[in-house]
């Protein structure tokens, strides 16, 4: 029997979700032809506090979808959504268009994994308790546990993929939320009487490890023309980033970092993104104006996608937004069941976090990781000047120095096609007579903080090579398969 529209609402409310409400038939605009099937919905992880998570479940483009890999994906923030970053921005099948329709995304991660979204923690996207304290000081500790039950009672609802190799990703604060959630994983293969989850490896990407390496740019700004001989030498001896971090978090910047904070965004400029250096700015701030601002920006982009090929469309997070409040959609997803007293938006939401959890040093537990053998794989985007490559470069190389894993590899270019996708070197150890790849870092060339939104067909080859337990494809491994 069909399921009519309220009864799916009203099951979810009463957090006992029906498989039949879950099954997406089609997306308002979605292209003609898609033969995978989606799935979204809520996993209830707390009945007493009413809390659930959203996720978007977006089954392998293959006729033997419950063979292939299971990918998690998490997006950072604190606070944004994995429904609208993940999958609908990066490596998801579809993109929102200005006119409201989806476009097929020729370098989604579905052609080669199963991929599951999650809008975590209880808060971000279309997450939600009925626990207003719920909100409130949420952290790393509680993000993880929460994550741990999400995944185990999603299991129970797509048995199929119970025996599934699991990869875990995700990016930015992503670098706290998946080696906290794998360690948790780990510990749960351990309990007796229980079947493991078959955790295979981990992939960040320019993630938050640690925030005495990770936030410092100076350096990479100043590399790339963005900022002064002066304002480099006063990051070096009134404030740098770390410090900066430090004291927002604990709300009491300093008059001396303030200053130099200041100087920074006014030689950078108000219209840079810093999450891509390179990336033209959406002119567009508000929703009434978008499309008529955009009209001569629009016809730029047009032409030179001609001439050089598809770039990023600086105004996809504003076609996002509006996309995901449609009515229609937000039904099609069997999404905001209970009538969140806000509007969507990607990075936003009632969510409060507790951000002394970014200081937390997370280099050892990825080095506990590797010695349980789950590789791990760090990428970056090298135009990112927020969590730049320069710094995960150097976690990466201490991470291999700690746990004595030897070079398998010299640093150098890796290749999409015949074409350089970036540069890395991989790191590994003898295990059973055999060379393992345990740690790779790589970077994305051209691409941004969110590495597939601007270097989609380089980041599906990496993801390609990490799913295979490959370091990225060096040059004649390319020619090869051409």
């Amino acid at each position: 029997m069909k399921m009519v529209p309220w009864l799916c609402i009203f099951f979810s409310y009463l957090l006992f979700y029906k498989s039949s409400c879950e099954l997406i038939t089609s997306l308002p605009g979605q292209p003609p032809n898609i033969f995978f099937k989606q799935h979204s919905g809520y996993i209830v992880t707390n009945s007493q506090h009413g809390r659930a998570l959203f996720y978007y479940f977006v089954e392998a483009d293959s006729e033997n979808a419950a063979s292939l890999p299971l990918t998690i994906w998490l997006n950072g923030g604190p606070g944004c959504s994995s429904l609208g970053y993940g999958a609908f921005m990066e490596h998801g099948p579809f993109q929102p268009g200005k006119d409201g329709s989806l476009i097929k995304n020729n370098f989604s991660w579905n052609l080669e994994s199963n991929m599951l979204y999650v809008d975590s923690p209880i808060g971000v996207g279309f997450s939600y308790s009925n626990t207003s304290s719920d909100n409130i000081n949420w952290d790393d500790t509680a993000t993880a546990k929460e994550n741990l039950q999400f995944i185990l009672k999603w299991f129970k609802k797509f048995p199929q993929y119970r025996n599934s190799d699991v990869y875990l990703t995700g990016e930015s604060y992503a670098g706290h939320y998946i080696p906290q959630f794998a360690v948790l994983l780990l510990d749960y293969n351990r309990t007796p009487n229980v079947k493991p989850i078959k955790l295979k490896s981990i992939a960040l990407g320019n993630p938050l490890l640690d925030i005495e390496i990770s936030v410092k740019s100076a350096e990479y700004l100043w590399a790339h023309g963005v900022i002064s001989d002066e304002l480099l030498d006063m990051h070096k001896t009134i404030c740098n980033e770390t410090r900066y971090v430090m004291e927002f978090i604990h709300n009491e910047t300093s008059n001396e970092c303030a200053k130099v904070i200041e100087l920074r965004t006014e030689e950078m400029g108000n219209d840079i993104v810093k999450y891509d250096v390179l990336l033209p700015k959406c002119v567009s701030s508000s929703a009434a104006g978008r499309l008529k601002a955009l009209g001569n920006l629009t016809t730029v982009h047009e032409k030179f996608d001609k001439k050089v090929g598809k770039v990023a469309d600086p105004c996809l997070n504003e076609w996002i937004n509006l996309y995901l409040n449609k009515p229609e959609v937000q039904k099609a997803l069997h999404a905001n069941t209970t009538n969140l007293p806000y509007s969507w938006e990607v990075c936003s939401g009632p969510l409060q976090y507790r951000m002394e959890d970014g200081a937390i040093d997370i280099i050892p537990l990825l080095s506990n990781i590797l010695k349980q053998h789950i590789p791990i794989l760090l990428f970056s985007g090298d135009q990112d000047s927020v969590l730049p490559l320069t710094q995960t470069r150097k976690i990466a190389k201490l991470l291999a120095q700690d746990l004595k894993l030897v070079a398998l590899d010299k640093y150098g270019p890796w290749y999409d096609g015949l074409q350089i996708g970036g540069w890395s070197q991989s790191y590994g150890g003898v295990r059973e007579g055999k060379n393992v790849t345990y740690l790779t870092f790589a970077t994305v060339r051209g691409a941004a903080h969110e590495v597939p939104y601007t270097s989609p067909s380089q980041a599906l080859t990496l993801f390609r090579s990490f799913l295979r337990g490959y370091p990225p494809p060096r040059k004649s491994s390319a020619i090869a398969a051409m």
